[in-house]
C-alpha cells in the first residue's frame, strides 16, 4: 500500500471518527431501537453475525496499525468478559 493511500484511509478514519462523535441524542435513539428491534426478532445469534460482519468490513478498510489496536483491544474485551463471567458463577 503507498503512502497517499495510507494518508487517505487515515484521513478517512478521522473523518468516521469525528462523525461517529457528532452523532446526536435522537440519532442513538433511533439506533437503538433499530438494533433492539433486530435483536428482539432475529435473536443474539444473528446480531453476532451481523457485528462480526461488520467488524470485519471495518477492519479490511483499516491501515495495519490501526488494525493492530482494534484487534488488541478486542483481545482485551474478550478476555475481560470472560473473567467477568466465571467469576460471577462463584
Amino acid at each position: 500500500m503507498d503512502q497517499d493511500l495510507q494518508l487517505s484511509l487515515a484521513n478517512n478514519a478521522k473523518e468516521w471518527l469525528a462523525l461517529s462523535l457528532s452523532i446526536s441524542s435522537a440519532e442513538k435513539l433511533a439506533f437503538s431501537k433499530i438494533h433492539d428491534g433486530f435483536f428482539t426478532t432475529y435473536g443474539a445469534h444473528f446480531m453476532a453475525h451481523v457485528y462480526r460482519m461488520t467488524f470485519e468490513q471495518a477492519l479490511q478498510s483499516m491501515p495495519e496499525s490501526e488494525r493492530s489496536k482494534l484487534l488488541e483491544a478486542f483481545q482485551t474485551a474478550i478476555d475481560q468478559s470472560i473473567d467477568e463471567h466465571y467469576s460471577n458463577k462463584r
